[in-house]
């Protein structure tokens, strides 16, 4: 045991999430299901876009699938709180392994028009509804209540998930142009079910029956909008819920439009992406004990709009790829501190309802985003569009800064 400066005993566990063998287990199966899913991410739209050419199709696929998370999240609050975090992500593993292998084996069997597609990705939207929020209470209580702890805890998730983008893209534009988009598919699906797998081994723990309580669930809305720090997070994580996405579109569009339809350069400057969150990742777990969350938070939306700056220029596939590694490196600053304060700040009887309104704010943009942004692919220059990110980027830096004023307690 440590003493805390207040006089108080500190576990291990909040010194070094590392230490608690639970998170560790959690950490592994998500590397894993993110390493299928950031293959998943470059080989459905792909498969999209070249059969059909597209960019509307590819932004309505994304639509379809992000579109329950924020009409069923608040909900699925409920299921976390009743059912348990560890059940609910047990079960979402296995519902995606199934729906995931559905998509090759129809196209397989020559069952697979589009209409059937946009079905399958929108009960995989369903699924995450829970299945998001549920992986972050399930990540809380493998740490502890220590901020600090929780915060470096959520920053090393993200370096899992971060690593997966870097791999999972690359080795899928390979396997792409060697198998075929949709058969990258099977490692997705595969990953889900090792991935539940390791998470029986987690202990089960009884959900209390006042967390379970269907009007808790207006009391997270409410108590998210009345607390100062939760409600500046929130109008941010809006922003960056309708930007990132139409970067994220924009790089299979890039690779299309500027690099000779390539799907190895495609797959490239989806590893920048991820490759960049996780060396700001690392950073983070390190700087997590030393910074204030709403301090770290906002001095990463000030990075991140700075080079996002620099990502609307027509410039060689490198440097592009350069280009959106720094822009990413700056996010994990942002996205550890909201989650690790959305999830200490409110009563933890609230906390399965806070985090799932946090999510639906985020995922709310991003249904949004992908159905225009596949629009304005086909009307705009791929630069014009990335300008005008840059330029939302740099708002959402000016809500983060105004937090280092104001208390995080």
């Amino acid at each position: 045991m440590k003493t805390a400066p207040d006089g108080s005993e500190k576990t291990a566990t909040a010194s070094s999430p590392l230490r608690s063998w639970q998170f560790r287990k959690v950490l592994t199966a998500e590397f894993i299901t993110s390493l299928g899913t950031q293959m998943t991410t470059l080989a459905l739209p792909w498969f999209v876009l070249t059969t059909s050419g597209s960019p509307a199709r590819m932004g309505l696929v994304f639509l379809i699938q992000i579109l329950p998370v924020p009409l069923l999240s608040m909900w699925a609050g409920l299921l976390v709180a009743r059912w348990g975090p560890r059940r609910v992500t047990i079960v979402g593993d296995l519902a995606n392994a199934v729906l995931v292998a559905s998509v090759p084996a129809l196209y397989l069997a020559e069952m697979l028009p589009f209409w059937a597609l946009l079905v399958i990705v929108a009960l995989i939207g369903c699924v995450a509804s829970g299945y998001l929020s549920a992986q972050r209470v399930l990540l809380a209580e493998a740490i502890g209540s220590d901020e600090g702890a929780v915060t470096a805890g959520n920053a090393l998730f993200e370096t899992a998930t971060s690593t997966a983008r870097l791999i999972g893209p690359a080795g899928a534009g390979f396997l792409i142009a060697q198998f075929g988009a949709l058969n990258v598919l099977w490692i997705d699906a595969a990953s889900f079910a090792l991935s539940a797998a390791l998470l029986t081994g987690l202990p089960r723990r009884v959900p209390r029956p006042e967390a379970a309580a269907a009007h808790n669930m207006t009391e997270g809305v409410r108590y998210l909008l009345r607390d100062p720090v939760l409600r500046t997070m929130s109008l941010a994580a809006l922003g960056y819920g309708a930007l990132m996405p139409v970067v994220l579109l924009a790089l299979p569009v890039m690779a299309r439009t500027r690099y000779d339809s390539d799907p190895h350069v495609a797959g490239w400057l989806l590893s920048a992406w991820g490759g960049g969150t996780a060396l700001g990742t690392l950073v983070v777990a390190r700087l997590a004990r030393r910074i204030s969350p709403t301090r770290l938070a906002a001095w990463g939306g000030v990075g991140a709009a700075v080079a996002l700056w620099f990502l609307p220029w027509d410039q060689p596939a490198l440097t592009t790829a350069l280009t959106v590694a720094a822009g990413c490196m700056f996010l994990p600053a942002v996205t550890a501190p909201a989650v690790a304060l959305m999830t200490l700040r409110p009563p933890e009887h609230l906390r399965p309802h806070v985090v799932p309104v946090f999510g639906a704010l985020v995922f709310t943009a991003s249904p949004v985003a992908y159905a225009v942004a596949g629009v304005l692919f086909e009307q705009f220059a791929v630069g014009t569009v990335l300008a005008g990110v840059a330029v939302g980027a740099s708002l959402c830096s000016l809500v983060l800064l105004s937090l280092v004023r104001t208390p995080a307690d």
